[in-house]
């Protein structure tokens, strides 16, 4: 047990995370080609693929390898998420200097939970329990904690920076809508804010989908190219047998036709041989 703690502790998420998730893996199986995955990510990966190889190295398998869990990267992964959980309730009971802390907390400073741009202060949980109650301060101005409350505040009029002047494209408190902006078109920040993050929304489901069409058409294409070569492979294999056919015929021929003519001479040479027998036997009468 105290080997695998050490082991889990000089290891990173980096080395545990799933490269399909980005996740700590869950269920982690191990690829022939020594690649590691959650069994759920590969197998989605797999169903969603034309073919049936690693999503990292791109090795093809002809078929469809059967995943078990590797029970020793498992129990790293659990051991990993362990300590990760154990230094989160760590960091809650005592909070870092990066985290906003209560200002009204005398002893031990909670880690605040909203900060007061009337107030200009920050809360934890119980001290914030008056402006959930109190009537005048229901109407104070809450936002996420903060460290600098004082960039949230316009510093022209030392008002809250409730809204947002479209025309200039920035944060104004009300009185610079009375002023300055008088005649710009102004929204509530949480509108602007909620506008924008649609927006942002929008915009990284068009890039995702545009990466996926991309994804999918280069697919198709490393798709057509495997057939293209396949085909091509065949064709060549045709053209091949169908000359060696062809080139097989002609040599036939050929060797028919030469034969033939050899027949036919050796048949010229015995009529030349029987004529001249004759011709010899008729001089030996007349001599």
């Amino acid at each position: 047990v105290s080997a695998m703690a050490s082991s889990s502790s000089a290891l990173c998420e980096d080395q545990l995370q799933c490269c399909i998730c980005l996740d700590v893996f869950t269920d982690p199986v191990s690829t022939s080609c020594g690649h590691n995955f959650c069994m759920i990510c590969l197998k989605k990966f797999w169903d969603s693929s034309p073919h049936c190889q690693c999503p990292v190295c791109k090795e093809k398998f002809y078929s469809r390898p059967d995943l078990h869990v590797n029970t020793f990267i498992s129990a790293l992964a659990a051991s990993f998420k362990k300590s990760v959980q154990v230094k989160s309730s760590r960091a809650a009971e005592n909070p870092t200097r990066s985290q906003v802390l209560c200002e009204v907390c005398c002893e031990k400073q909670c880690v605040a939970v909203k900060s007061c741009l009337i107030c200009m202060a920050s809360y934890c949980k119980t001290h914030l329990e008056p402006h959930d109650r109190v009537s005048s301060l229901k109407k104070h101005k809450l936002m996420e904690p903060v460290e600098n409350l004082e960039d949230y505040i316009c510093q022209k009029h030392e008002r809250p920076l409730e809204l947002f002047c479209r025309d200039d494209q920035t944060c104004v408190c009300q009185f610079c809508t009375e002023t300055d902006h008088k005649t710009h078109k102004t929204v509530p920040i949480e509108e602007e804010s909620f506008k924008k993050k649609n927006k942002l929304v929008k915009t990284q489901e068009e890039v995702q989908q545009k990466i996926q069409e991309r994804l999918k058409k280069i697919e198709e294409i490393k798709h057509s190219v495997e057939v293209n070569k396949k085909n091509s492979e065949k064709e060549k294999a045709d053209v091949v047998k169908m000359f060696s056919a062809l080139i097989h015929c002609i040599e036939r021929s050929q060797a028919e036709l030469l034969k033939v003519m050899e027949e036919k001479q050796k048949a010229a040479e015995r009529q030349a041989e029987d004529f001249i027998k004759d011709l010899e036997q008729e001089l030996s009468e007349l001599k």
